[in-house]
């Protein structure tokens, strides 16, 4: 049987037009024509009531053709397929291009599966509201298709070229967009399963507060994007480009931007079960506001600035990253870790600092005032520039490490709380020309450990809080009260790691507030046993409150202090310093000395060397002390008169003519030759006493010279 859309016997079927986006009549009428003994057309009769004899799509096309001698009208109604209903509409291979613009409007229609295979429409294709219970396949060229609110349960767009497709409100099981070429996608509000847009192309596209179960956007390129308010059970970017990508305020259990690239991106208040930013590219990132657990940006790059103010990052990695400028004003950093990364401007003013971790890292700037600081901030083997780092806060019991091991520090500050204490650890670290600042009233001096550390430019003379001279220089002595505050300091960290692996693991909602974390581990931190390394380093602190240091250790730390002060002309610390180097190689030399698995040439020379040590001190201070060889002098010169007394008790009447003889020898030298004495053996020992006179003359000018030229 024939049907023709020209039928004299018209379709009964009627709609209510209000239920229409956008139509204003009361009542839309089908204006196909009926089938031969039927009431509808073959698009709105059920498919079981369509005749074999007509093929159903090829009847579609056929009205879609159309008249060319029909009005405008006529030819838009022709195109109107309202709430149709196909078993199956195969389009595969058709060229949909009629001579007007008006749609295929297949608005409320009711399709089991649609076939738009290697097809082409040049007008849009609109299925606002349709209901696709299978398959809806489009593989070809589009200039519209909208298929907003429509219920699709496979929509296939793979390798589709389109300048829009609208799927607004809509409700799709699975979306397919592999290798699509689209000027924009509008999904604003809608729901999908699975959505996939690997190595897709997209202009525009708008996924503003859509429900997305599983998406996959791998080795996608979207220039201008919009996930505002979206819901993702996945979302899967890896190496996606963007060019601006707005994701404000969205939600995701799992967030993959693995290898992502960004000239813009925008994560405001964004939400992250598990968050992956690794080997990310931008030039400027957002993420304020944010709470990240466990999440990861290593060897990420961000060219421009990395902006995550406000934000809390617990167990965080950002391992390799390289950031112009990371903006953490009142951020939350707990227990982050920052291992070979470059950051030339990190900005921590007002943030919170749970024991973070940097390792060979370069910081040209570093800015963190107002902070509050926990257990111990790490900062080993680093090189930064210019830092200011004022805590106001510190914790657990008071007390908080800043560790600088094997870290060169250029320039900047180090400030103290009002209450507690920051005490920074600068075991092997090179400071340039920082400063250790205090209230002003008391030396900070027992709050910083000088162990084996370097001075590239470091000035004592430009710190009054140190207090070098009041503390008479001594630079390896902390607090003792801060022994019990160390020791929870050091062991904060692991106690924080397991408390934020707890929270990884944890499916308590209120477990999610960082305050939990950071009492937890303040809690178990007060009694937690220390790791080896926290030991050790717990270990030396403590020798520093006990006011001791290991001899060798203390020998380099001097000698370091006085290389320091003499390249700063400091002459009066250097001085100091120098009598401390001297006075622990002397140590150094006494414990050889009682090294009873050393050889006894080994022991017999560091003995040597001991008493030579000694006698340097007692006479001349090492040099640094004229005033020791006067003081030595008139010792020598008391010993020799009470010898000559007692070897000759009959030689003189008084004890002062003991004294003058003895004085005299000391200084016979300069006299030309020792009086003439009638005991041979008191002349002998004049004589002696002579050549030590010579020789500890050579001992105070060579000390005083010294002590001027300094």
């Amino acid at each position: 049987m024939v049907w023709s859309g020209r039928t004299e016997s018209q379709c009964a079927f009627t709609v209510d037009r209000t239920e229409l986006d956008g139509e204003t009549e009361q009542e839309w009428e089908c204006p196909h024509g009926a089938l031969e003994g039927k009431e509808r057309c073959p698009f709105h009769c059920q498919p079981e009531d369509v005749p074999d004899s007509v093929d159903v799509s090829e009847a579609f096309l056929d009205a879609i053709a159309g008249d060319p001698t029909e009005s405008r009208q006529d030819r838009k109604r022709a195109k109107q397929f309202i709430g149709a209903t196909f078993d199956v509409l195969d389009l595969s291979n058709a060229v949909v291009d009629a001579g007007d613009n008006h749609p295929v409007d297949l608005r409320g229609a009711t399709i089991d599966r649609i076939d738009c295979t290697d097809s082409e429409f040049g007008q849009r294709l609109d299925l606002r509201g349709a209901t696709v219970t299978e398959t809806a396949t489009f593989d070809g060229t589009y200039h519209e298709v909208d298929a907003r609110d429509a219920t699709i349960a496979e929509a296939v767009f793979t390798g589709v070229t389109a300048d829009l497709v609208d799927i607004r409100e809509a409700q799709l099981d699975t979306a397919a967009f592999e290798r699509a070429t689209l000027s924009g996608i509008d999904a604003r509000d809608a729901t999908i399963g699975t959505a996939t847009f690997d190595r897709a192309s997209v202009i525009d596209a708008a996924f503003d507060r859509a429900t997305v179960e599983e998406g996959s956007f791998q080795h996608a390129t979207l220039e201008m994007a919009d996930f505002d308010e979206a819901t993702f059970g996945t979302g899967d970017f890896y190496h996606a480009t963007f060019d601006e990508a707005d994701f404000r305020w969205a939600e995701f259990g799992t967030a993959r931007f693995y290898g992502a690239t960004f000239s813009g991106g925008y994560f405001n208040g964004t939400s992250y079960d598990e968050a992956v930013f690794e080997r990310v590219e931008a030039e400027r990132l957002y993420l304020p506001e944010v709470t990240l657990t466990d999440a990861t940006f290593a060897d990420a790059a961000v060219s421009m600035k990395l902006v995550v103010h406000d934000s809390v990052f617990v167990g965080t990695d950002f391992t390799g990253a390289d950031v112009e400028r990371l903006d953490a004003t009142d951020a939350a950093v707990l227990g982050a870790e920052f291992a070979d990364t470059a950051i030339a401007d990190l900005q921590l003013d007002g943030a919170t600092l749970a024991s973070p971790r940097f390792a060979d890292s370069t910081i040209d700037r570093l800015r963190a005032a107002d902070v509050t600081c926990l257990g111990t901030v790490r900062l080993h083997d680093c090189t930064v520039g210019t830092v200011d780092l004022q805590p106001t806060a510190v914790g657990p019991n008071g007390v908080v490490v800043v560790s600088l091991s094997e870290t060169a520090v250029e320039d900047g500050a180090f400030g103290q709380p009002d209450a507690g204490a920051a005490v920074y650890d600068l075991e092997r670290a090179t400071l340039g020309t920082v400063r250790f600042e205090g209230d002003g009233t008391n030396s900070v001096l027992d709050r910083v450990v000088f162990y084996r550390t370097r001075f590239a430019g470091f000035d004592f003379r430009d710190d009054d809080a140190l207090d070098l001279e009041g503390a008479n220089y001594c630079l390896h002595e902390l607090d003792s009260a801060l022994r019990d505050g160390l020791r929870a300091a050091l062991a904060y960290p692991a106690a924080l790691d397991d408390a934020v692996g707890a929270l990884a693991d944890s499916t308590d909602s209120a477990a999610d507030e960082p305050a939990t974390v950071v009492d937890l581990a303040a809690e178990q931190a007060s009694d937690g046993a220390l790791g080896p390394d926290a030991s050790a380093t717990f270990e030396r602190l403590s020798t520093a409150t006990a006011e001791r240091i290991d001899a060798a250790a203390g020998e380099v730390t001097y000698l370091r202090a006085k290389n320091g002060a003499n390249d700063i002309a400091d002459n009066t610390a250097a001085s100091e310093f120098f009598m401390s180097q001297l006075a622990y190689r002397r140590r150094c030399q006494s414990r050889r000395v009682r090294d009873s698995g050393a050889s006894l040439r080994e022991r017999a020379r560091a003995l040597a060397r001991w008493g030579m040590n000694a006698f340097l001190f007692v006479t001349t201070g090492y040099g640094e002390r004229a005033s020791y060889t006067l003081a030595a002098s008139a010792v020598l010169i008391a010993a020799y008169a009470g010898l000559y007394l007692a070897i000759a008790p009959a030689l003189f009447e008084s004890v002062g003519q003991y004294a003058q003889l003895s004085l005299g020898s000391f200084i016979a030298f300069f006299l030309g030759g020792v009086g003439e004495v009638s005991d041979p053996t008191v002349s002998l020992l004049a004589q002696s006493e002579a050549f030590l006179g010579a020789f500890f003359v050579a001992l105070y000018v060579f000390a005083l010279t010294r002590s001027v030229s300094r």
